[in-house]
């Protein structure tokens, strides 16, 4: 991981080096062609203000094609590399091709590759007018086309890794973004509903210690055992290890309603719902709950789980939660419309929301017209089996105290 890390320096690095062997390179050769210290002097300051530029030019693409210098850092670039052609005659040897690689390099496509092939081509009439032949011309359009391709491949080999490092880092930082977002979905969705019994069932020992001190000791026990589960699944999701059960969350949440004071219907089809579906269903049915406990006057809750299969869409498990305890002024909000009816807005319905769509599936939530509030949920579950039947579990109201007024 540390060596992916340096991948940009390194490839930074042979950049310069491939430029500097090209330097060197045309240093040797000028002074191998001509004789004398001053030509060598100048020759090598001429070249050396050449690599200057294409360094310049083969800066990082944030860099090169900074308006407004570079158009003129060309023009600079290309006097370098032509006028000494002036002086020097046959004997002058620039870096071959760093003028057309750094065209390649600042000009948009396509007009940067129109360009390079111009730079070539005028290779073979500038050395025909400085005395030579056709063949020398052809040589050395040739030596400047692969010279400037090199340059221009190494530089966007620097710019591929840099852009390849910086996708990792923002894929990493994503990850992380995701991560964070599912930790704490899962500590909504899993923990809000154990910590909101726990509240509610203090609510009722309070009514309790007076009038009843041995039943209140009974449900401060029950509550104790409440709040240990939700230390349990506080670590269950620190841990990222949980496992939800549409099932036994149906009867667990009936047995809390009743000891509530609430009757609770549950009627769940007998079907093998893939591990995602049925999780995804126990969550809905847990928030469902929390957001009956939390804001509505329920005396009547429903669970309801159907799976049908048609003849083209595969298998569909639909699930409903309802209660009898809208508040007032939220009758007629249907569909989970802002504002959100009996607080289910925010991170709760969002919540949903987002592990429904992950699945391809469909939610609705909102007053069902008859001063109750449903919550619909449609996954998909195709190829796993369809129903065979309906378990259907009553249940009577329990003698807790009564939520609203605080009276058995």
């Amino acid at each position: 991981m540390r060596e992916e890390g340096n991948s940009p320096r390194v490839a930074r690095v042979i950049v310069c080096l491939v430029s500097v062997g090209f330097f060197v390179a045309s240093v040797a050769a000028t002074s191998a062609n001509r004789d004398g210290l001053r030509h060598l002097v100048v020759a090598s300051a001429i070249l050396t203000a050449t690599l200057g530029l294409h360094l310049r030019h083969s800066a990082r693409p944030a860099v090169r094609r900074h308006k407004p210098w570079w158009p003129w850092s060309l023009v600079a670039h290309g006097a370098l590399t032509y006028l000494p052609y002036g002086f020097f005659q046959d004997t002058w040897v620039g870096i071959p091709g760093s003028l057309a690689a750094a065209v390649l390099l600042t000009t948009p496509v396509p007009h940067a590759w129109i360009a390079f092939a111009v730079l070539i081509g005028l290779q073979v009439p500038l050395v025909l007018a400085i005395g030579e032949t056709t063949g020398q011309g052809l040589n050395s359009a040739v030596s400047h086309a692969v010279g400037g391709l090199a340059l221009f491949g190494v530089v966007r080999l620097a710019d591929l890794a840099e852009d390849l490092q910086a996708a990792r880092a923002e894929l990493a930082r994503r990850a992380v973004d995701r991560e964070r977002l599912r930790f704490a979905r899962d500590l909504h969705d899993l923990c809000g509903y154990s910590l909101t019994a726990v509240a509610l069932q203090c609510e009722g020992i309070q009514w309790l210690v007076r009038s009843d001190p041995q039943r209140a000791e009974e449900e401060l026990v029950r509550t104790q055992a409440l709040a240990r589960h939700a230390l349990t699944e506080v670590r269950a999701v620190s841990a990222g290890y949980r496992v939800l059960s549409l099932e036994r969350e149906a009867r667990t949440t009936a047995a809390l309603l009743e000891s509530l004071g609430v009757t609770v219907d549950v009627e769940l089809a007998e079907a093998a719902l893939p591990g995602s579906v049925d999780e995804t269903l126990a969550i809905v049915v847990r928030e469902g709950v929390t957001n009956a406990l939390r804001h509505s006057k329920a005396r009547h809750c429903a669970i309801r789980l159907t799976v049908d299969k048609g003849p083209s869409h595969g298998a569909w498990a639909h699930l409903e939660v309802t209660n009898d305890g809208v508040a007032p002024g939220e009758a007629g909000q249907e569909h989970a419309g802002p504002p959100e009816p009996q607080g289910l807005g925010g991170s709760g319905l969002r919540n949903l929301r987002e592990r429904v769509a992950e699945l391809g599936g469909r939610l609705s939530a909102g007053a069902d017209g008859t001063g109750g509030f449903r919550i619909a949920v449609a996954l998909p579950c195709t190829g796993h089996d369809t129903p065979g039947g309906v378990s259907t579990v009553p249940a009577t109201p329990a003698t807790m105290p009564d939520r609203s007024s605080g009276r058995q």
